[in-house]
C-alpha cells in the first residue's frame, strides 16, 4: 500500500468521524429541544440561550456532514439532464463541473480562513445572549471547506479516470471493428 492509498484511508476515516459527530449533534439537539418543549409546556421554564446554542450546533452539523454527502455522491445533481447522455459524456461533464467546483471552493476556503483568523486576532465577540467569541463557532467552516475541496478533487479524479477508461474501451472496440472489416 503506497502513501497515497494510506492518505485516502485516513481521509475516509476522518470523514466517517465527522459524520458521526454530526449525527451525535443531531441526536443531542433533538433531545435538548424536546426536553425544552416539555419543560416549557409543563412548568413554564425555558433556558433562553438554548436557541442560540442550537443555532451554533446546526452550523457545525452542516459542515461536519457535507463532505460525507459529497463522498457518497448524494448531493443535488442534474440527473434528468446528464442521465440522457452516454456514460463517457457523463464522466466528462462530471469531471469538468467537479473541477470548476474545486476552483470555487478554493476561493471560499481561503476567504473563510482569512475571516476566522481575523476574528481570532481581534477577539471578536458575538453580541448575543451567550456572548461567545466568534472564531470557535466559525472554525468549522474553513475546516469543512478544506475537507470538501479534497473530496471534490477526489471525485474529479475518479470522473476523469472513468472518462479515460471509457474512451479506451471505445477505441479498442473501434480498432477491433476496423480489424474485422479489413479481413
Amino acid at each position: 500500500m503506497n502513501l497515497f492509498q494510506r492518505a485516502e484511508i485516513i481521509f475516509d476515516k476522518i470523514i466517517d468521524y465527522m459524520l458521526l459527530a454530526a449525527a451525535v449533534i443531531v441526536v443531542l439537539d433533538a433531545i435538548v429541544v424536546s426536553v425544552d418543549v416539555l419543560l416549557r409546556k409543563f412548568i413554564g421554564f425555558t433556558w433562553p440561550p438554548l436557541y442560540e446554542i442550537i443555532t451554533f450546533t446546526l452550523l457545525w452539523m452542516t459542515f461536519l456532514g457535507t463532505t460525507a454527502i459529497m463522498r457518497m455522491n448524494s448531493h443535488v445533481k442534474m440527473d434528468s439532464v446528464t442521465g440522457r447522455l452516454s456514460p463517457k459524456a457523463q464522466a466528462l461533464i462530471n469531471g469538468v463541473t467537479s473541477t470548476l467546483c474545486a476552483l470555487l471552493v478554493v476561493g471560499i476556503f481561503f476567504y473563510t480562513v482569512k475571516l476566522t483568523v481575523s476574528d481570532y486576532q481581534t477577539n471578536f465577540i458575538l453580541a448575543t445572549i451567550v456572548n461567545p467569541p466568534k472564531w470557535p463557532i466559525e472554525i468549522i467552516i474553513p475546516i469543512g471547506f478544506l475537507m470538501l475541496l479534497i473530496q471534490i478533487i477526489r471525485n474529479a479524479h475518479g470522473f476523469f479516470v472513468t472518462y479515460k477508461a471509457l474512451s479506451r474501451q471505445e477505441q479498442l472496440a473501434a480498432d477491433h471493428t476496423a480489424g474485422i472489416k479489413k479481413v
